[in-house]
């Protein structure tokens, strides 16, 4: 397959075979199309949401549509992750003082500094200039830290599209009656009166619907169950120490063993499973994968009242 220059170093950034662009053209060129024709019609800056659960492949995804958006489309893309808007150590330190311990691990609603992600997409939406930038938080998972603001990507044209992938992005809060009973070790060891959860929910209730209902467009990579995540999630971690080899980084980073993903995938169990039974229905375009990430099937979106009569 013949490839532009700037899927070339696609490839190479994220250390794929060539076999991903045409598998990536068979079942994303659809949606993409969507979203072109979606931001044509669109007097403002379009927003794409991507959700799936650690290890699927959004961030992946995320980069193809913002590379494929850029070169064949020509339009402006911003790519952002939620994992970029994490608090700080001494931020979640803060939380698990006051709150509870397990809120000092980055990862669940109430660990990401909603303001700050708010903030970012209102500036890119109201449009960046070269004498008025808007800077793109990113953070460093290996520091366990933000990167510091000297090194955040600078965008300094007015944005057409946003790709937004997050592992929890567009979930729904769950009923008190479903926080009552713990779901895994975890829950029922570090966690037995449920303080924490019931934190958790309360913030994915109050903060965080407000920066989901931004998203014009949402795309979901279904995982076949949670018992995948970890094997992911392992295989991630791998990728990036081997990256970080390859790249003979002299800084210090952190990695984690197997026993550590393990128990760090635990934290994400509750929300993953609810991402996994509800949002689904919620989703323009829903990618099942196997085990081995393979997409097995695709639902195209439907039709809203409006968009129906629009094309009617």
């Amino acid at each position: 397959m013949k490839t532009m220059p700037m899927l070339d170093q696609f490839i190479q950034r994220h250390q794929l075979d060539e076999d991903y662009l045409t598998h990536a053209s068979e079942y994303f060129s659809s949606a993409l199309l969507s979203i072109v024709a979606h931001q044509k019609q669109a007097n403002n800056t379009f927003i794409v949401g991507i959700n799936g659960c650690q290890g699927s492949g959004k961030s992946t995804l995320a980069d193809y549509l913002g590379t494929r958006l850029s070169s064949e489309f020509d339009l402006n893309v911003a790519v952002l992750s939620l994992d970029d808007f994490y608090y700080s150590k001494k931020q979640r330190n803060e939380l698990a003082n006051q709150i509870h311990p397990l809120l000092r691990t980055r990862g669940v609603p109430g660990t990401h500094d909603i303001d700050l992600a708010n903030a970012t997409l209102e500036k890119l939406c109201a449009g960046a200039t070269a004498s008025d930038p808007v800077l793109l938080p990113r953070f460093n998972k290996f520091a366990d830290n933000p990167y510091p603001k000297s090194q955040w990507p600078i965008v300094d044209r007015p944005i057409d599209v946003i790709v937004l992938e997050g592992w929890c992005l567009g979930v729904q809060p769950q009923l008190m009656k479903d926080l009552i009973y713990p779901i895994n070790k975890l829950e029922a060891t570090k966690d037995k009166y449920g303080i924490w959860r019931s934190y958790v929910n309360q913030q994915l209730k109050q903060n965080y619907q407000g920066l989901y209902q931004r998203v014009d467009h949402l795309l979901m990579l279904k995982a076949p169950s949670f018992d995948s995540v970890q094997a992911w999630r392992l295989e991630q971690e791998n990728k990036r120490q081997e990256h970080l080899k390859s790249e003979d980084n002299t800084q210090k980073e952190t990695f984690m063993s197997s026993a550590e993903v393990r128990n760090f995938t635990a934290y994400f169990q509750r929300i993953t499973e609810q991402c996994l039974a509800t949002l689904p229905n919620r989703c323009d375009w829903v990618y099942e994968l196997d085990n081995t990430r393979n997409i097995i099937n695709t639902t195209q979106p439907v039709l809203t009242k409006e968009a129906a009569i629009e094309n009617n």
